[in-house]
């Protein structure tokens, strides 16, 4: 869940910023945050709250989002600088810049913080710090049943992700054709609920939920509209977005109610219903560079998009510090319904007031480092620009700023 460059592919292959994918990813931390903080409702005696309780219950899609947002975003960076002479350095390095500080940072904090609660570490434990806790803290569910106030278990995601950037550019590197990537994405993607569907009926739905090859159809979807941008098939991949997004959530809530319930561990949501939200992201993505474009760029959104690596890693963590904060607004409202919206909303600025000091005071001037290790096609179009007569006599001097690829990361999970 962190914030890659919210490109697309114009013409030429450059990316540009695109400030409703930061909106995007936006609304992807803030689907996630309700489902943390604001499903509680369910066993409520009043009809309307149990209803948001159910809605706010699907907020574990949110990660699909940021999944599809990965596959794609890590496919064009990887594409466009496929021929760069330093390839995986050059994507490694600015990767562990982008992932690295913070994660650690709060790991040492989670640490200090569980010597202090009397929790006992566990050889285990350093699984998380090579980004191998999931599938580990499956196979031992020991490792994260630590204490009421330590809260790890939402560090899955970063697992599937990081394992994914381990695989992918060597993949993209050696398939060279986009036709072959292709067919890779819809490999992986029946792969995927070929493997849910194994794991739900002979071990345990969590494996489905947690382990990248069950989960690898969200990234795969990404990846594959990141290809399909770049190609003759563009126009379809838009035209077919809005009949698949009201097809997909229409299919997805279908499920639901026939199922009575939006776990993410019911067997028809851990198998079928995983495939619908990646296409439903899918097509919200490709509708984000389009028709929807105004409205996920509103300020707020791009905020939200903007800190959203920080507020994915801390959010969970505070949760547990944040808790004796709901009764004490019930008590001093005198409504429960009141309280909690009161809540959440509180909770929400304090994990944005701390995602936002992050991004700053951490996160940013570590992110200078990158311009260290700029691709060669970035460097390329800085030469260009600092070259007014070459560019003037070659008739691009007014756009050669706005196609400056924009490859890497800016702030974002």
């Amino acid at each position: 869940m962190h914030n890659q460059t919210s490109d697309m592919a114009p013409k030429g292959g450059l990316n540009r910023r695109v400030p409703a994918l930061d909106g995007l990813r936006g609304l992807a931390i803030l689907a996630v945050f309700a489902y943390h903080y604001g499903n509680g409702g369910n066993q409520s005696s009043i009809a309307a709250v149990r209803a948001v309780s159910k809605v706010l219950g699907v907020g574990w899609s949110g990660v699909d989002l940021f999944f599809v947002l990965s596959g794609f975003l890590i496919t064009g960076i990887l594409l466009d600088t496929s021929q760069d002479s330093e390839y995986y350095k050059k994507f490694y390095v600015r990767r562990v810049l982008r992932i690295f500080p913070i994660y650690y940072l709060a790991a040492g904090i989670v640490c200090g913080l569980g010597v202090a609660y009397g929790v006992h570490w566990k050889a285990g434990h350093l699984f998380f710090l090579i980004y191998c806790g999931y599938p580990a803290a499956v196979m031992w569910p020991a490792l994260v049943q630590l204490s009421p106030l330590i809260r790890i278990t939402h560090l899955w995601s970063l697992s599937v992700e990081e394992q994914f950037y381990m695989v992918w550019p060597w993949a993209i590197r050696r398939l060279a054709s986009k036709r072959n990537i292709m067919y890779l994405c819809l490999a992986m993607f029946v792969a995927a609920i070929a493997c849910r569907i194994a794991f739900v009926v002979l071990v345990n739905p969590v494996w489905a939920y947690v382990f990248l090859p069950c989960r690898m159809d969200t990234l795969a979807v990404g990846a594959a509209i990141s290809v399909a941008l770049r190609g003759s098939g563009a126009e379809k991949v838009r035209g077919w977005a809005s009949p698949t997004l009201l097809c997909t959530m229409v299919s997805f809530v279908m499920i639901c109610a026939v199922r009575r319930t939006v776990d993410h561990n019911d067997a028809a949501i851990a198998t079928v219903g995983y495939s619908l939200s990646a296409l439903a992201c899918g097509a919200l993505l490709v509708l984000s560079l389009g028709p929807l474009s105004k409205a996920l760029s509103w300020s707020p959104l791009q905020v939200f998009g903007r800190y959203s690596y920080g507020l994915y890693l801390y959010h969970f963590p505070l949760s547990a510090l944040l808790e004796p904060l709901k009764p004490w607004l019930i008590r001093q409202s005198h409504l429960t319904a009141l309280g909690s919206i009161a809540y959440v909303i509180s909770c929400l600025a304090i994990n944005l007031l701390v995602a936002a000091v992050s991004f700053h005071y951490i996160e940013s001037p570590i992110l200078k480092l990158k311009a260290r290790y700029r691709y060669d096609r970035e460097v390329n179009l800085n030469a260009a620009e600092r070259a007014p007569s070459v560019s003037r006599t070659n008739g691009v001097s007014s756009d050669v700023g706005a196609r400056k690829q924009a490859i890497g990361d800016h702030a974002a999970v």
